[in-house]
């Protein structure tokens, strides 16, 4: 297979990119330059991020035009997963990418996960730097044929990116998925009230219009969240703790099971 190669444009754009990434010391700098990739290989969603290789990876999510609820379910259980980062964990490589792994190696679940929320082509690009701290980018729904040019491109910007992020730390506070680790999202509180109901997995997803494999990932990371390894300790934990929750709001979400469905307790 041919190397792909820039047009004189292309490459004036790849140029002025590097060139201000040198400048970037503000976060919405670094999604810009994320958003620079645009102007070369057009694409539909993109997100980066930071993990900690010496802190038990510690996922970020700086900037993201994924779908809320795709990223909530990705940075739970899918990011150790991805093929950039768990090349960060595995090869001792300064740049890794997506492209470099196997695409049978990615499991079934997070294939099922993507499709669901129509996240097709992907690639993703990790950085190591210095005392374990490394940023990964990652790129959804470009056109296939491109693929080997938006690797090359990654590859030589990357490393930029990279440097950007790791400057914008300081100031910058990137949202951190697992906050303290017992606070449940919305949906998670949903869907951990209908498992004390009694509710199944299927049922849920029946009564919540979503597949049953986003129930699932999401029963993943609750019992992650609340250190429980299955449901019955999740239900105990719900029972023990619901006195002290927050009484749902008035006015149910569109999501909610629809009026003459069982409330859950």
């Amino acid at each position: 297979m041919s190397q792909p190669e820039f047009s004189a444009k292309e490459f004036q754009q790849v140029g002025e990119i590097m060139h201000h990434a040198r400048s970037v010391d503000r976060s919405d700098g670094v999604w810009q330059l994320v958003s620079a990739v645009q102007r070369v290989i057009p694409y539909e969603f993109s997100g980066c991020g930071a993990v900690n290789l010496l802190h038990g990876m510690d996922p970020s999510l700086g900037h993201s035009t994924y779908p809320r609820e795709f990223c909530q379910l990705y940075m739970g259980q899918g990011l150790v997963a991805d093929p950039a980062v768990h090349r960060l964990l595995t090869s001792g490589q300064t740049v890794t990418s997506s492209a470099d792994e196997p695409a049978g190696n990615e499991p079934k679940a997070i294939t099922s996960l993507k499709l669901e929320f129509g996240v097709t082509t992907c690639l993703s690009t990790g950085v190591r730097g210095a005392n374990g701290s490394c940023s990964y980018f990652a790129f959804s729904n470009f056109d296939a044929k491109q693929a080997d040019k938006l690797r090359l491109l990654l590859d030589i910007l990357a490393p930029h990116f990279h440097l950007s992020y790791m400057r914008c730390q300081s100031t910058w506070k990137p949202e951190h998925p697992a906050q303290p680790a017992y606070i449940l999202s919305k949906r998670e509180e949903e869907i951990l009230r209908w498992v004390a109901a009694g509710k199944t997995n299927w049922e849920i997803s029946v009564i919540l219009k979503v597949s049953l494999n986003t129930v699932k990932f999401h029963l993943k990371n609750i019992f992650q969240k609340i250190g429980v390894e299955n449901r019955w300790s999740a239900i105990a934990y719900w029972q023990t703790g619901e006195q002290h929750r927050p009484a749902p709001p008035a006015t149910p979400s569109d999501d909610r099971p629809p009026s003459g469905s069982p409330t859950p307790p």
